[in-house]
């Protein structure tokens, strides 16, 4: 029925990537979750995936390193909303958005200015370049919220919360080892039209009420196109706070990763934003490779 993930990294399948598909980060996750959404299509029956990740990796988002990341990360989201958008088209439901299905969201805050903490005479050398991001981010008041958990929430039924990200060095085997821990009750799992009501479904009903700051009967049924409808109202109308020039405190955080999805399923930067840039910085949102970088150190 549905599927809902926090990852500091969301990367994989790099088989089904529109280029460098010859990249060794091959985890099956992307591919899975897209397969389970294009079956239910298929079969007329509904499913979502909420997957929460940071707006960039710790670091410096202009960095090459992160910017590689990122890179991976873009051509990732893109096989799985090109197929998507495929199978919806072969199925004659071209009207159907594949946001019904499937979203990336991220976290953020806002403070007005009169709140923010003057910085001490000993930070002062860290605000010498008054184009940087932590100057930029100081002035406004903007900062992402920063998701380093790495969980999954199946059916509202099973949980798994652990130390392995989304990407190949947590999925390979072979290099970070990694440990997890998974939770279900068994007078609690899902049936072919419902999720349980038990404590995973509480749990993952509190941590949407931890990012949004809301509790809504919506938010019971995940899978239902109600409920993808409402979050995704939530998260525009904090992404529109996030972005707006004026001063605005937040007090809910789940915004939309900042990216649109053209008619065939391709990956573009969000037009709220500038060049394609993260707000208060010249990072580009979609990335870019580097020929620096091994790829075995960013994927």
């Amino acid at each position: 029925h549905t599927l809902y993930i926090e990852s500091q990294y969301f990367l994989g399948s790099s088989h089904l990537w529109t280029n460098q598909n010859e990249t060794k980060c091959g985890n099956l996750i992307p591919t899975e979750i897209t397969l389970k959404i294009c079956e239910k299509i298929h079969r007329h029956e509904r499913f979502a995936a909420y997957i929460l990740v940071p707006l960039w990796p710790e670091g410096i988002p202009e960095s090459s390193c992160t910017q590689a990341i990122l890179h991976w990360q873009k051509l990732t989201i893109e096989s799985m909303y090109r197929r998507i958008v495929e199978t919806l088209k072969k199925e004659g439901r071209s009207s159907e958005s594949p946001k019904d299905y499937l979203n990336f969201y991220a976290l953020a805050r806002r403070e007005i200015s009169s709140n923010i903490t003057k910085s001490s005479s000993s930070e002062s050398s860290l605000f010498m370049n008054p184009l940087s991001t932590r100057v930029l981010a100081h002035k406004t008041g903007r900062h992402q919220i920063y998701v380093h958990s790495k969980m999954l929430i199946v059916d509202d039924a099973v949980a798994i919360i652990g130390s392995a990200n989304v990407n190949q060095r947590s999925m390979d085997g072979a290099r970070d080892s990694e440990i997890a821990v998974a939770s279900y009750q068994p007078a609690h799992l899902p049936t072919a039209s419902s999720v349980p009501h038990g404590d995973v479904h509480g749990f993952r009903l509190h941590c949407w009420a931890t990012i949004t700051n809301k509790m809504e009967d919506v938010f019971k049924d995940p899978s239902s196109i109600q409920c993808a409808h409402r979050m995704n109202e939530i998260a525009e109308q904090n992404w529109n706070d996030f972005i707006s020039p004026q001063d605005i405190e937040m007090d809910s955080h789940l915004i939309p990763y900042p990216i649109e999805i053209d008619e065939n399923g391709y990956v573009l930067a969000s037009s709220t934003i500038l060049q394609g840039f993260f707000p208060d910085t010249k990072a580009s949102v979609l990335g870019a490779p580097s020929l620096q970088i091994p790829e075995i150190l960013t994927t």
